[in-house]
């Protein structure tokens, strides 16, 4: 077996490792400085080696008010981990619920003092460090669960950041336990939590430092499935979305534009992209209302598929389609569009059937004078 090392030297293991990540996320912010989650992130760092500073300096026995604001910042510096993710995912970095566990911990290690002040027989400080570690670990759980319940881009490294935060608790619980068991186990109670920062720390900092790297590939990879002028789903892209796309009575709407080429031969191929984006920016947003996707398949022809869209749900999406490209845009030449309608038969395992229709009764509607849905 291992000799167990002192606490003081753990601490400096754990105080390094710390001013590293903090160098290391301030940094990448200076760097890309409209990156504001390294800031916050740099700060939680910066943060918990000031309270692992403050901690050696009050060596066994901690004062209340002191006490009570380590224990603090402690959550506080967890707390900066969700306020960085917050900011990258988007929203505010703060919300109110994020002062409940900096007050909760603060009280829950003042509190004993209190008591004892009071009267109460309490063994002290020994009952304001469970108090306070019990505080803190309801603020691991409660940071670990958030990081671990979020979404979007960079979920993965998210989750690993949240796993690693959960990864703290069982050296809380037995740091806890240790207490109860008296003052000889004292230094195993203080040294356990920072034994898990010699593992969890670098796991932690590195799923937050994968996050924006995890988010560019994800933008990469989506752009490859997007048509880059128009924004909709390319073939690949309309492919990639089958699996979600293909289901019996499933609605299929072919969409072309009525002599594209005079736009661009009469207004210019500048106005020809404008008509482009306008069309598909209004085709996908009356598709995206029925849970359904617009791909531009080539040139001036796309294809709205809508899964969840009866045949009379459908028909009306494609009028209102075609109203809309009627109603025009301000700097657009005016244009009109055809339109072919089908469903998803039955059986069928694929969209090539069901193009193949919506094809044909897209040549029924230009046959019938253009501007037309054809059924």
């Amino acid at each position: 077996m291992f000799p167990l090392p002192d606490v003081s030297t753990v601490r400096l293991c754990s105080l390094l490792l710390s001013i590293a990540f903090t160098a290391v996320f301030l940094v990448l912010w200076r760097g890309r400085g409209e990156d504001d989650h390294l800031l916050h992130w740099a700060l939680s760092s910066a943060l918990y080696t000031a309270v692992l500073l403050g901690f050696q300096l009050f060596t066994d026995t901690l004062p209340p008010w002191p006490g009570s604001l380590l224990f603090a910042s402690l959550v506080g510096s967890n707390l900066l981990l969700i306020s960085g993710a917050r900011v990258f995912e988007g929203p505010r970095p703060f919300a109110a619920w994020m002062l409940l566990p900096l007050l909760g911990c603060a009280l829950a290690y003042s509190a004993p003092f209190w008591l004892a002040a009071w009267g109460l027989p309490l063994p002290m400080p020994q009952a304001g460090r469970i108090c306070g570690t019990l505080g803190l670990l309801a603020g691991v759980c409660l940071v670990g669960w958030v990081l671990l319940r979020g979404g979007g881009a960079g979920w993965r490294g998210r989750r690993i950041a949240g796993l690693a935060m959960l990864g703290y608790v069982p050296g809380y619980v037995v740091a806890i336990l240790l207490e109860f068991d008296g003052a000889a186990r004292l230094n195993a109670a203080a040294l356990l939590p920072m034994l898990s920062d010699q593992l969890l720390l670098a796991v932690l900092y590195l799923g937050l430092l994968s996050m924006p790297g995890e988010r560019a590939q994800q933008t990469l990879r989506e752009a490859a499935l997007r048509d880059p002028l128009t924004g909709a789903w390319n073939r690949a892209g309309l492919e990639a979305q089958r699996p979600g796309l293909v289901m019996a009575g499933a609605a299929l709407i072919l969409i072309d534009i009525d002599h594209f080429k005079s736009i661009n031969d009469r207004h210019g191929h500048a106005a020809g992209d404008a008509v482009l984006a306008s069309l598909a920016a209004r085709a996908a947003a009356l598709a995206a209302e029925q849970g359904g996707w617009l791909a531009r398949l080539g040139g001036d022809e796309f294809v709205a598929v809508l899964p969840h869209a009866s045949a009379e749900e459908g028909q009306l999406l494609a009028r209102r389609m075609r109203g809309a490209v009627a109603a025009g845009g301000p700097g657009l030449p005016p244009y009109t569009v055809s339109l072919g309608l089908t469903m998803v038969a039955p059986g069928e395992a694929g969209l090539e059937h069901a193009m193949a229709r919506a094809d044909d009764r897209l040549y029924q509607a230009k046959a019938l004078g253009r501007d037309q849905l054809a059924l």
